[in-house]
């Protein structure tokens, strides 16, 4: 069975890829099974993080991207995160609404997943699903994240490269922006750079860059209109450039180590956490309800007992 979804994932077959996204994104059986079978296929692809402030067009800048690397003659994966819903927990955006390629090339697949309260922008299961593509073939994954700013900082680990989108709006914001999304920034995109402001923000946002102590990779600063086209050829360019300097140290394999690093821990703590939850352990933190709220035990304390069970 995993053979005949494995041959047809190669084949980049868009209903195959679905179901298997659905297949891990909702924990199916056999989601397990899958993963491991794809595993040796998987750490090919090149992964692209794009995010930013809300309205900074990071959606178009995707689009235009996409657009690009199709005249290039290779194959492009995006996954854009969505704020998800508190009451089913599915994406707000959900279909295509904001892209206006049309995706059924073989060469391109869109999917939408919601953040189903990940605080870090990225769904917890971006990483697997992106393992899907990356298995299915895709020369490049493209991750677009929830636009709310400094919580996004856990992009860094899921992709390659980290291009972080500003308008020229953002030019008295930088300072404030120290301290998150400016140390996560492979590169930075200057988007809607034809409106006032935008020469101020790259002057400022270089000399901030100059004073950075890192004299491995200096992030570059790319000027771009996404409604247009303008600047995102440069900008891919500047990714190449990212993507050949990360090849030639040993900053990729690191990147690859933590992520499977991670997924190992996840994995751990999801079946901790399932052995672990029992009707008897259920029992005894209904006990605790029961009781007025200044006699329960503290929650540190009824935790310990749970353990020591």
């Amino acid at each position: 069975m995993t053979s005949d979804i494995i041959t047809n994932l190669k084949q980049k077959d868009s209903r195959t890829i679905s179901r298997s996204i659905s297949m891990v994104e909702n924990k199916q059986d056999g989601y397990l099974d899958l993963l491991s079978d794809i595993f040796p296929l998987t750490g090919n692809a090149y992964r692209i993080g794009i995010t930013g402030a809300p309205g900074s067009g990071k959606s178009t800048l995707t689009d235009q991207l996409v657009k690009l690397i199709l005249t290039k003659k290779l194959s492009v994966a995006v996954i854009a995160i969505d704020p998800s819903s508190p009451f089913n927990g599915g994406a707000i955006l959900g279909d295509r609404v904001r892209f206006v390629n049309d995706f059924k090339n073989i060469n391109t697949f869109f999917r939408s997943m919601s953040t189903r309260g990940s605080q870090g922008g990225l769904a917890n299961s971006t990483k697997l699903v992106a393992d899907i593509f990356d298995a299915s073939g895709f020369d490049i994954i493209i991750f677009e994240t929830v636009g709310v700013g400094q919580v996004e900082i856990d992009v860094i680990e899921a992709a390659d490269s980290v291009v972080v989108t500003l308008v020229p709006e953002s030019g008295d914001d930088i300072q404030m922006m120290k301290g998150g999304l400016m140390e996560i920034a492979d590169l930075f995109a200057i988007n809607k750079s034809d409106r006032q402001g935008a020469d101020r923000l790259y002057t400022s946002l270089n000399k901030t860059l100059e004073l950075n102590d890192n004299d491995n990779w200096k992030p570059s600063i790319t000027k771009t209109i996404a409604t247009n086209g303008d600047g995102v050829e440069l900008l891919y360019n500047n990714l190449l450039k990212h993507k050949e300097f990360i090849n030639s140290s040993d900053n990729r394999i690191e990147k690859i180590n933590q992520r499977y690093i991670k997924t190992v821990k996840s994995y751990v703590s999801d079946i901790l956490i399932d052995k672990f939850w029992t009707k008897e352990i259920d029992i005894v933190l209904n006990k605790q309800l029961k009781l007025e709220y200044n006699k329960r035990l503290s929650p540190f304390e009824i935790a310990n007992q749970l353990i020591k069970k």
